[in-house]
């Protein structure tokens, strides 16, 4: 009985933020008006995907938040290995089991200016939280996606895992209001697909599976590495090349990736059907996905 309740006064205590070292409820967190991130997106952001309160990748998405943070010129306001110790020693305060923790990093509080103070002057705002996500189905289970294509007007250092996603986020949006439940973005000046708003985009051609490469439109998906890690395992050759639209409608196989969803099959594209969903080797890229993923929690 004492388990119980305990459990079910955490289920009603506020939810918990770090930031900036401290736990408190996120009821009680302040930040300044003038913190840049809030008024410039002047910050780098990351998602854990959490298995039974376990964090999936964690070290990975670690260091590409601090690629991130250095490419526009934040330091991080300690060691990755201390602030994996902050994270894991705050998941149970969370109580979240099947869920993600959002991690964001912002230059921090100074007089609104475009010209920024030096990295001395200034002290980055570092926060943390937790939201439980259900648990995703087994391989073949899942509901598949449907794509909307849309215009890609974004900046050219979609590497950077950056605050600033607005134009992800009307994308996202302009998709679910055409009965799509995500975004393709679309380059009119040669026709190809780059990623979602939200996600990395896989084909399967002739057996080869094919996403565009990592660059000034594409981010580096932390499950899109361990995607290739689970294709040399498999043998199932990859190219990292652009396609064109009409290449990807038309792949044998089609599929997204990202943190939250692991592995997603693709159903429609602009309302039309497409051949195969649960193709043979996007049945057995998320199999192995997900014993890669077994394998991390349970160590």
């Amino acid at each position: 009985m004492g388990n119980r309740q305990s459990a079910m006064d955490n289920r009603n205590m506020p939810s918990p933020l770090w930031l900036n070292g401290a736990v408190l409820p996120m009821s009680d967190a302040r930040i300044g008006i003038e913190d840049r991130g809030f008024q410039f997106a002047d910050g780098v952001y990351e998602v854990i995907r959490l298995y039974a309160g376990r964090p999936y990748t964690l070290s990975p998405h670690l260091h590409r938040l601090a690629r991130s943070a250095a490419d526009i010129g934040i330091p991080l306001p300690m060691p990755i290995d201390r602030l994996a110790q902050e994270i894991l020693a705050f998941i149970p305060k969370s109580d979240v089991g099947e869920g993600m923790i959002y991690l964001q990093l912002t230059r921090g509080v100074a007089p609104r200016n475009h010209v920024f103070p030096p990295a001395a002057e200034i002290r980055p705002t570092l926060l943390f939280y937790a939201r439980p996500l259900p648990p995703i189905p087994p391989v073949g289970q899942g509901t598949p996606v449907k794509l909307s294509t849309q215009p890609d007007d974004r900046w050219r250092r979609c590497w950077i895992k950056s605050t600033a996603l607005l134009a992800n986020v009307l994308a996202k949006n302009a998709a679910v209001e055409s009965g799509a439940d995500e975004a393709v973005f679309l380059d009119p000046l040669d026709n190809t697909v780059s990623e979602c708003s939200a996600s990395n985009l896989f084909a399967v051609i002739d057996g080869v599976l094919i996403t565009h490469p990592v660059g000034p439109k594409v981010l580096p998906g932390i499950t899109r590495e361990e995607i290739f890690a689970a294709a040399a395992v498999l043998d199932i050759k990859t190219v990292e090349r652009p396609l064109t639209l009409d290449q990807a409608q038309a792949a044998d196989e089609l599929f997204i990736s990202s943190t939250t969803r692991e592995i997603a099959t693709v159903s429609h594209w602009d309302n039309s059907p497409l051949p195969t969903v649960h193709g043979p080797l996007t049945t057995a890229l998320h199999a192995n996905l997900k014993e890669r993923v077994r394998r991390d929690t349970e160590r």
